[in-house]
């Protein structure tokens, strides 16, 4: 009886323990959006989603964002946590209380721009400032943590890096924005998607998955990943059978199908998908109707997402390996949502149905009937994993404001309320800041990237619940504990893809030398050259050269007979030489410019298993200036010639030319418009085909009548039949009647 009371009296000890609530707690405001401090923080959240109609807006306010994300309001008040906490930690910022204004972006670009254009406001009123200098503007707030995607930061980066403003984001993941030209104050707490590629790359080449597909949404996330996929895919011989992209604001389900049609022909079984949440959905949703089975690797977009992982038969899809933002769990965020919400059950204020309130002032007017029982939001596995993203922004802005403000445990050395504190100031010490949180180390690279990567998650299924469990870490390296890996497969094994790579590719050796090595790894081929260009150019050389003989002898006749053997000789040789030089000049230049097949075919979009490969015609300027250089010669010639007199009683030789050099740049004027209408095997055929009859058009034309004539009248086959134009004798004008 004495060690059960023992026990109890330990619980009771124990259990008021892990409930004792912070002293700070008491001091927490009501208020989810908006507090006031000596310096503001700005916050970019998805608080709500849109509802209404993008097709059919016609004013700029013709958009509404009424469904509450619970996921995007979870983060909103993420940032409040870390404000409020850090506001109780005396020796972080002594003396200095930092507030914060967050808004909501409704993950839409147009909705975007009125709080950015809001937190640009000068300090303190509601006016934005046009001045011709901005070192001295101080804006409402000294940094902004946001936004949550991709595709908003290219609509404000830009703007808000001009006045050089803090941008922390907490998702936004495409590596374009490591562009420090571009987007010179974005930062990001989430690692770039470059990372993860090389992540995912490191993962297929553990397990010998070397023939894949990759599938990304059609936006900005998904073609950035996805490109960068193929083209490191390649790198590392893992071949992409098949590539397809999954529509995000049209109906996804004929594109979804064909997509799975053409992963089924490609006999493929680990799949890459790039994509958002609601497009992966999408995908899965007829995944599950086909009852399709293999290896999905998720990117981090979906990866811990409730939208895939909460659909009906999801079990039924196989294995799902997944990448997530490396976190550590907040063990104060629950509590504390728990005393806030309880907090604003007992002050709640019914609000008006007739009253107007701006988005501005209040993003979210029914959270005000948040009560304990709306605790569960934020104890989803995805929010629990995703706060410490935002937390970590919030931290370094205020372990940064420590170093620039001049603070230690008791005081800062400058005052916000006194002193000028400009967001310029602030990012140069956001770029050497350095924090230690939940016994994780952060620091920013120099492109604003942060110093950590990813955890390796595998979905495990207990009946109609994903279970998500890590397996392994990645840091610039994969480490990956095969033996916590339980595969959904029929025989409870990891699948083998090895194999050779059979993408198929069907060409022509017409008209290019391919030098070409197929391996296990697929193609790989060395530069194009250009090996039809000098062939058409020895008979434009030859004609160029009796054309300028016959202008010589047509313009100048009273010096052509002297001169005629120069002409032949030395002036021909120079011709000659000075066309050939420059000939070769442009090819060099075009085979130098010209990717090689190699990169041509790695930067293909693989919608296919076998196809045609048209060699690659790039770049155009070179190509165009290299075969522009044959029709030039053919344009001299002919204007050379067609203006010279008909020697009476003997042959026209300048009528062959000016017949065959119009033939020639004719042929190629009417190829032009027909090439760019034909798909890729035809425009091959119809460039080797235009090759061979300009040439033999040009040549038939040029010898043809001289063949006739050997022919049917031998007997003018003389010296003097041909005088003109081997003496150097100018016609004579027929006389006038």
């Amino acid at each position: 009886m004495a060690k059960e009371w023992t026990l109890l009296v330990l619980c009771g000890i124990l259990g008021s323990g892990l409930s004792a609530k912070p002293s700070w707690f008491k001091n927490i405001s009501a208020d989810l959006f908006k507090s006031p401090g000596d310096i503001l923080v700005g916050g970019l959240f998805p608080i709500n989603e849109l509802t209404s109609d993008l097709s059919k807006r016609v004013k700029p306010d013709d958009l509404e964002c009424n469904r509450i994300s619970t996921y995007g309001l979870s983060l909103t008040l993420a940032m409040k946590f870390s404000l409020d906490e850090i506001n109780s930690k005396e020796n972080l910022l002594p003396g200095i209380t930092l507030g914060f204004e967050s808004y909501d972006t409704c993950m839409q670009p147009a909705v975007v721009m009125r709080p950015v254009l809001q937190l640009l406001t000068k300090e303190s009123t509601e006016e934005l400032d046009v001045t011709c200098n901005y070192t001295d503007y101080k804006p409402r707030v000294i940094a902004i943590i946001g936004p949550s995607n991709s595709e908003l930061v290219p609509v404000i980066g830009k703007l808000i890096g001009f006045f050089l403003i803090p941008l922390i984001s907490y998702g936004a993941t495409s590596d374009m924005f490591s562009d420090k030209e571009t987007f010179p104050s974005f930062m990001r707490t989430v690692p770039s998607d470059r990372w993860q590629v090389v992540a995912i790359v490191q993962l297929l080449k553990q397990f010998g998955w070397n023939w894949v597909s990759v599938v990304g949404s059609d936006d900005e996330y998904g073609q950035k990943g996805q490109q960068q996929f193929s083209s490191m895919a390649n790198e590392e011989s893992i071949c992409v059978a098949y590539q397809g992209l999954i529509p995000v604001y049209s109906d996804p389900v004929q594109a979804v199908n064909e997509i799975l049609n053409r992963i089924v022909d490609a006999k493929v079984g680990v799949v890459v998908v790039f994509s958002l949440s609601n497009p992966a959905r999408n995908f899965f949703i007829e995944v599950i109707k086909r009852n399709m089975t293999g290896v999905w690797v998720a990117s981090t977009a979906w990866a811990l997402n409730e939208l895939v992982s909460t659909l009906p038969g999801i079990n039924s899809i196989g294995t799902v390996l997944a990448f997530a933002d490396i976190t550590r769990p907040l063990d104060l965020f629950t509590p504390y949502i728990r005393e806030l919400f309880t907090k604003m059950e007992g002050t709640q204020i019914p609000q008006q149905p007739d009253t107007e309130i701006s988005p501005l002032d209040n993003p979210c007017t029914r959270c005000s009937y948040l009560s304990q029982a709306n605790v569960s939001m934020v104890e989803i596995k995805l929010v629990q994993r995703s706060v410490f993203s935002v937390y970590t922004a919030v931290y370094c802005v205020a372990h940064a404001l420590h170093d620039l403000l001049g603070c230690n445990a008791t005081h800062c050395a400058l005052n916000p309320k006194t002193d000028n504190v400009y967001p310029w100031q602030l990012l140069r010490s956001l770029q050497k800041v350095s924090v230690d949180l939940e016994g994780v180390n952060f620091k920013f690279d120099k492109e604003g990237n942060p110093s950590f990567g990813y955890d390796v998650m595998q979905w495990n299924f207990n009946d109609t619940t994903v279970l998500f469990d890590v397996i392994g870490y990645f840091y610039q390296n994969l480490t990956i504990n095969e033996n916590n890996i339980t595969w959904h497969t029929k025989n409870g094994k990891h699948i083998l893809t090895n194999g050779l790579c059979n993408r198929t590719f069907i060409f022509k050796s017409a008209d290019f030398l391919i030098c070409s090595l197929i391996g296990k790894s697929g193609p790989r081929f060395t530069n194009v050259f250009p090996g039809f260009s000098e062939i058409k150019m020895r008979e434009h050389i030859i004609i160029l050269t009796i054309s300028l003989q016959i202008v010589c002898i047509t313009e100048f006749p009273e010096k052509s007979s002297d001169q005629l053997e120069n002409i032949r000789g030395r002036g021909s040789l120079f011709v000659i030489l000075g066309c050939c030089g420059v000939q070769a000049g442009l090819c060099g230049w075009y085979a130098q410019e010209a990717p090689s097949l190699t990169k041509y075919v790695a930067s293909l979009e693989v919608t296919y298993v076998k196809t045609f490969l048209r060699c690659p015609v790039e770049p155009m300027l070179n190509f165009g200036l290299m075969l522009g250089f044959n029709v030039m010669l053919a344009l001299v010639s002919f204007m050379a010639t067609f203006m010279a007199l008909k020697p009476p009683g003997q042959y026209n030789l300048a009528r062959d030319i000016t017949i065959s050099s119009l033939s020639y740049c004719v042929m190629w004027v009417m190829f032009i418009p027909i090439y760019t209408s034909l798909n890729d095997k035809d425009k091959s055929i119809a460039q080797v085909g235009i090759s061979l009859l300009s040439n033999i058009g040009l040549v038939a034309a040029y010898f043809f009548p001289k063949c006739q004539l050997l022919v049917k009248h031998p007997e003018l086959n003389t010296d003097d039949h041909f005088r003109t134009f081997l003496e150097g004798v100018p016609p004579t004008p027929p006389e006038e009647s």
